[in-house]
């Protein structure tokens, strides 16, 4: 019996490894010097479906970061990352970034290029469609896989249904909805695989994307609470259909700078000029968030009300029976007109006073 389990033992071959049913390349943003919270969101959820598939992931990221946090990003399932740093960090040209993208994909052949659903990225990605000549899905909130077929779920019609689309060829490129926001939870104590970009240099790359710039960065400052962006804020002021007059809209940035928060709102807000489509909260908007959402002239629809599940609400409406005031964990029956000059009133005096 020994004799037979010896030569078993010796005809025994190594299985070989198995490479991954195909790549994914994230493009990811910077902040400051760390990685921006929806490009890390970004990693965590598409770690999950490569997971599934058997997929690589990689990801190119813009800018200066230190060496320990593009390390980190192998945390959330990233293999490699690719830094393109240089003039890329004195100057914003999506067309240019998309050249330097365009070139890193002819080298790593990625069947997927996902970008965060951010103002850049809204950018970025429809140019790379385009380039590619590829496939593309805007606002997808989860991508999965079904009998070997890579899939993309959008939701459309503001929520009301789902839209699964099928991707029949290679590549895609999808720009993703920031939809779980709040903690992310790190997968393990990987490291990723930096891999340096030079202009003239490191993979290869020709330099084309390091041309002279149209436009340049003279000057980096940080925005205070109030201009920052609403997805990045702890607490957002939010306007509905209730602010109608100039007046309305002062009224609601005082409380605003007041309280160090952006402003951002319902559709209607921005249908009637008060904000920019990208401080649009909701289903057909952004998803975010802050801590409190403070919330006036807002009925509470719940296209709307789906964009700050998470957060603590605080809202001011005059109709008792607005589906807001339900939702919300502390609520105020009233014209917000009226209101709101004795909440800026009580707050001037709370900081006369100082702390207690």
């Amino acid at each position: 019996m020994q004799n037979t389990v010896q030569n078993i033992e010796q005809k025994t071959v190594k299985t070989p490894e198995k490479k991954p049913v195909q790549k994914i390349l994230l493009v990811l943003q910077h902040n400051s010097g760390d990685i921006a919270g929806p490009s890390l969101r970004l990693c965590a959820d598409i770690n999950r479906f490569a997971r599934q598939v058997d997929a690589e992931t990689e990801a190119v990221l813009f800018g200066s970061c230190p060496e320990e946090t593009l390390k980190s990003l192998g945390n959330y399932g990233t293999a490699r990352v690719y830094p393109v740093t240089g003039s890329t960090d004195n100057f914003y040209s999506p067309e240019q970034r998309v050249d330097a993208i365009l070139e890193l994909v002819a080298v790593l052949n990625p069947t997927l290029l996902i970008l965060p659903g951010t103002l850049q990225g809204r950018e970025m990605a429809p140019l790379l469609a385009y380039r590619l000549e590829a496939g593309f899905v805007a606002g997808c909130v989860e991508i999965g896989c079904r009998e070997g077929k890579t899939e993309a779920l959008l939701n459309v019609y503001n929520g009301q249904y789902q839209m699964l689309c099928e991707f029949t060829g290679s590549p895609n490129v999808v720009l993703m909805a920031d939809v779980n926001r709040g903690a992310i939870e790190p997968g393990g104590p990987e490291e990723a695989e930096i891999v340096t970009i030079l202009s003239t240099g490191g993979m290869e790359l020709a330099p084309s994307h390091v041309a002279e710039p149209t436009r340049q960065v003279v000057e980096t400052f940080y925005l205070p609470a109030t201009e920052l962006d609403i997805a990045e804020a702890d607490i957002v002021v939010g306007i509905g259909r209730g602010v109608q007059t100039r007046e309305d809209f002062r009224l609601m940035q005082e409380l605003a700078a007041s309280i160090g928060a952006p402003v951002g709102g319902s559709r209607p807000a921005v249908d009637a000029g008060w904000l920019g489509f990208e401080q649009q909260i909701g289903q057909t908007g952004r998803i975010i968030s802050p801590e409190v959402y403070l919330a006036a002239g807002i009925s509470g629809a719940q296209q709307h009300i789906s964009g700050v599940e998470k957060a603590k609400i605080i809202a001011i409406n005059n109709d008792p029976q607005a589906p807001i005031l339900r939702l919300a964990d502390l609520g105020a029956v009233g014209d917000f007109k009226a209101v709101v000059p004795l909440l800026l009133q009580k707050l001037r005096h709370s900081r006369k006073e100082g702390p207690q």
